[in-house]
């Protein structure tokens, strides 16, 4: 399918493009994603490249991920990514990231419920050009995050997930990890939820 962009009250989320190479690359060498991200490590120039010119098109061509670059304005800088994995039949699994140096300004849940409003289908977001149909509408959206990841589960609790459990996953190419799993699925509401762990 053709890529969708959304937007936010504050944000852009559109397409990754060339000219944001240099930031992934940059944002990506944090020694944080080593610890919780399943981002190649180290994480070069090259492989951002690749990211950009190969994947993410890819992904969209065959209805099989979508990736956005959020941004603050059109054309503005990178400030983090956010995507949507289709898995198995009707469900998709959400992943995100930021900048160091745009941390802690609740952008995340902003950009990453607009993506959930769009996949499925029970918000309100507003499309740029008009939002696509279907490949990407499922029934349920999975989220993992390694143990102690307090940011991503952060965003997981306000945007609703229901936490499913702790259960070994892979970390990239680093080997099996604890994970907190959660899901959310469509018309459930967008508040916090028991059941997270202490």
């Amino acid at each position: 399918m053709e890529p969708v962009a959304l937007r936010t009250p504050r944000l852009v989320l559109d397409q990754p493009q060339a000219r944001d190479v240099e930031l992934i690359a940059e944002y990506c060498a944090d020694p944080l994603f080593e610890r919780v991200m399943t981002t190649p490590w180290p994480y070069t120039r090259a492989h951002a490249e690749t990211f950009v010119r190969e994947y993410v098109v890819s992904g969209w061509a065959w209805d099989r991920e979508a990736t956005w670059a959020i941004r603050a304005e059109p054309e503005g800088e990178l400030l983090g990514l956010v995507g949507l994995r289709v898995e198995d039949g009707d469900r998709a699994n959400l992943g995100f990231w930021l900048g160091g140096p745009h941390r802690g300004r609740g952008i995340m849940p902003e950009a990453a419920g607009a993506v959930l409003d769009w996949a499925l289908g029970d918000g309100a977001p507003a499309p740029a050009p008009a939002p696509a149909p279907a490949p990407f509408a499922v029934a349920t959206v999975r989220w993992e995050a390694v143990v102690g990841n307090a940011a991503s589960r952060s965003v997981a609790e306000r945007l609703g997930f229901r936490f499913t459990g702790i259960r070994p996953a892979p970390l990239g190419d680093r080997g099996m990890h604890d994970m907190w799993h959660a899901e959310l699925g469509r018309g459930e509401p967008r508040e916090r939820k028991p059941g997270w762990p202490a």
